[in-house]
């Protein structure tokens, strides 16, 4: 029997997509983004991630944000064991060839500690904004899984030769390999016909930015997929990304929702929705809407600390709720 997969915890680190560094000096938003970054590692957090995003939401405004790999390539010196990733690399906005070539890289420059997280990517906006054509759905997650295909043949082939409907490489070398073989696939996204397919066949993990009831429901189409493809259902590790932030009271939350920069970032979401799906709330009741995820079979998560660039809520989550869960259920 294969023992279960170890529950792990993951945490953001800040790099202005979500404007919290507004007003900030450049230098210094960075500097305080290695602090966190240091900080979470320290707080025994076992990956940090990055956005692959490159303008800010969700108002597009002329604040500090930081690319996503660049990020990698540097959080790569700065930090000495936790995993590195990206929620998710967008596949259209770079070519799937050096997007592998630069995968390895920072694998090697980590010792080994690179997540390739891969999405088909969504935000038109920032796409048009930046010279990227938006095609259709169908065409961004068949390049989403041609990029994988030719990133996977890149990692472990002397040569590699791929020529898809989107994307080609022909007799590409890619030195060095990955210190990881293989090197983490996690496919972000839940569309169910198409991304839970291509999830089936190619990833290690996935991940789903859903409500509990949600989170149920695209696990067992997961499932339907694994079946239909021969793939071992219990192989690929579920998790999910939420955003969190911790309060001493009822009373506190209140207040925080009822203020203009509280509550849904995105301003989609009714208050009481918006806190039932994230991990937004007392210690206790964080610690009980995680443990519903974990009974539910997520065993990793990847956390968005909505009091960035303070570290409070961060470093809280491993202190105050973590030690009230049951890991081993």
């Amino acid at each position: 029997m294969t023992p279960p997969h170890p529950v792990r915890f993951g945490a953001f680190v800040p790099q202005g997509w979500k404007l919290e560094f507004t007003g900030w000096d450049p230098t210094q938003a960075w500097a305080r983004a290695k602090e966190v970054a240091l900080a979470a590692e320290l707080a025994g957090y076992d990956h940090l991630w990055v956005y692959d995003h490159v303008e800010t939401v969700p108002r597009r405004e002329p604040e500090p944000m930081f690319e996503a790999w660049a990020m990698m390539a540097a959080l790569a010196e700065v930090t000495r064991t936790a995993r590195l990733g990206q929620l998710v690399t967008c596949a259209g906005y770079r070519n799937p060839a050096l997007l592998a070539k630069q995968a390895a890289t920072v694998d090697v420059m980590s010792g080994g500690r690179l997540i390739f997280g891969v999405g088909a990517g969504w935000y038109d906006e920032e796409y048009r904004s930046h010279g990227w054509t938006y095609p259709p759905d169908r065409q961004r997650l068949g390049l989403l899984e041609e990029t994988i295909q030719i990133a996977k043949a890149m990692w472990s082939e002397p040569s590699a030769g791929l020529h898809g409907h989107h994307a080609w490489i022909d007799d590409a070398i890619s030195f060095p390999k990955p210190i990881q073989s293989p090197l983490p696939i996690w496919v972000g996204g839940g569309g169910e016909k198409v991304t839970l397919r291509i999830a089936a066949e190619h990833a290690h993990a996935t991940n789903w930015q859903v409500g509990l009831e949600e989170f149920v429901h695209k696990s067992e189409v997961l499932q339907g997929h694994c079946a239909a493809v021969g793939r071992d259902f219990d192989d690929i590790v579920r998790t999910h990304a939420p955003d969190c932030r911790l309060f001493d009271t009822e009373a506190d939350l209140a207040r925080w929702l009822d203020d203009p920069e509280g509550g849904d970032l995105w301003g989609e979401e009714d208050p009481a929705t918006y806190v039932r799906d994230n991990f937004v709330g007392t210690d206790a009741q964080v610690a009980e809407k995680v443990q519903a995820f974990l009974d539910a079979g997520c065993r990793e998560f990847v956390v968005w600390f909505r009091d960035y660039p303070d570290t409070e809520s961060m470093e809280r989550f491993m202190a105050a709720v973590v030690p009230r869960l049951h890991l081993s259920r």
